[in-house]
């Protein structure tokens, strides 16, 4: 069993020697996200067309500033706006606002009809309603258009090429 540990170190270690990414950049901020071969990319292009596309990235081309989504090549300079998520820690935030709008909701509604005396339902309703709300928005996507702000950058990182004996 260790043999065959060894093994699938050996022949992990030898697809190891570069790497491929597409950054997703903002100006004045370090951080960047990092987008690699096989995540899917939700964009619209550049023009009068009003389309979002989603594909896989397939293939990336940093030569050539040319991305392969599906098998079909788009110039980076061709996309206008991308759908990314919100952070974590927002999305997570965002679960929990709209489940407790949604009970709030259910439980006003159950106090409604069993005709809960000194209620105020306009208020509570209002809560829940708002708390959905936010909790929708801090859930969906973030869609970010492409110029000053917001830029995209292919790179490669290359660790040259492996020793010939292995």
């Amino acid at each position: 069993m260790r043999i065959f540990f060894i093994f699938i170190l050996i022949l992990a270690a030898n697809t190891v020697w570069g790497q491929k990414m597409l950054l997703l950049e903002r100006a004045n901020s370090a951080r960047t996200t990092k987008l690699y071969i096989g995540e899917t990319l939700k964009y619209r292009l550049a023009g009068e067309e009003n389309y979002w596309y989603q594909r896989n990235i397939t293939d990336m081309l940093p030569a050539s500033n040319v991305i392969l989504l599906d098998n079909f090549p788009v110039n980076l300079g061709d996309i206008s706006q991308l759908k990314v998520n919100r952070r974590p820690i927002l999305r997570l935030t965002g679960g929990v606002l709209f489940a407790f709008g949604a009970s709030l909701t259910l439980a006003t509604t159950i106090a409604a009809l069993y005709n809960d005396k000194g209620t105020n339902y306009g208020a509570l309703y209002a809560t829940a309603a708002g708390s959905m709300g936010i909790g929708y928005f801090l859930s969906s996507k973030r869609t970010l258009k492409l110029g000053e702000k917001h830029r995209l950058r292919l790179i490669e990182i290359n660790f040259g090429n492996p020793p010939a004996g292995r």
